[in-house]
């Protein structure tokens, strides 16, 4: 496998105190020769009385579009990323779920398929991109071409395992910029046995789905910007 092209692309890398609450009042009573020890009493303060049932005011909650949003993935990522397991089976899933959900626009899927994003054809024996990511891990060297996969193969694990928090800038710009880095390395060697190319793709479709997750992708422009260097790779 060829891993040289990787290497060139770039990296980022009060409280109240008790006495006003109490008017403490310190009084020595004394009663004849039989009187009581000297005794101390507090002044109670008046407290308003309570209301409850029906008379409480019901007080209604509303979250903001952005909170709604955040709960949306934060869900979907409980639901696909949390157990480890996602692979390329998942995918359409995943693409089904982000719509219905509002997290991903019409326009936005079409942004993506003109940018050469691909579904994998599901095989039997479907490996999680965990587990694809860590068994390519093993064994790399500590050559420039090796050690640009490994971070590229780190920054992917990154984002799969932080996929409740990719409406965030950070996590949805590495996604980007590892799509288009996988983009690369799949055009790169046309040697690549046809399950490592279903594995890659899945990983790289998966990194562009987590990229357009991202608020920041519409102020920021950098999406796009990986996004066009994607499809000319393609």
């Amino acid at each position: 496998m060829t891993m040289n092209p990787i290497s060139q692309l770039p990296t980022t890398s009060n409280s109240q105190q008790v006495t006003d609450a109490y008017g403490g009042v310190l009084k020595h009573q004394t009663q004849g020769a039989n009187a009581p020890a000297d005794t101390v009493s507090l002044g109670e303060r008046t407290r308003p009385a309570q209301t409850n049932g029906s008379a409480i005011a019901q007080e209604e909650v509303s979250l903001s579009p952005r909170a709604q949003r955040a709960q949306k993935i934060e869900a979907m990522a409980d639901d696909f990323f949390s157990a480890g397991a996602f692979s390329i089976n998942d995918i359409p899933k995943l693409i089904q779920r982000l719509h219905q959900d509002g997290i991903l626009s019409d326009s936005q899927l079409n942004r993506l398929s003109s940018a050469g994003f691909e579904i994998p054809e599901p095989n039997d024996a479907p490996q999680s991109l965990l587990n694809f990511i860590d068994s390519k891990q093993e064994g790399l060297t500590q050559s420039e071409p090796d050690q640009a996969l490994h971070k590229m193969l780190d920054d992917a694990k990154t984002v799969l395992n932080n996929m409740d928090g990719i409406d965030g800038a950070l996590y949805s710009q590495t996604a980007a910029r590892v799509s288009a880095q996988l983009t690369v390395l799949i055009n790169a060697d046309t040697n690549m046995p046809a399950m490592d190319k279903e594995q890659w793709q899945g990983l790289k479709s998966t990194m562009q789905l987590a990229a357009s997750m991202g608020n920041s992708q519409q102020s920021s422009g950098q999406l796009n910007s990986y996004l066009a260097l994607s499809k000319r790779l393609t």
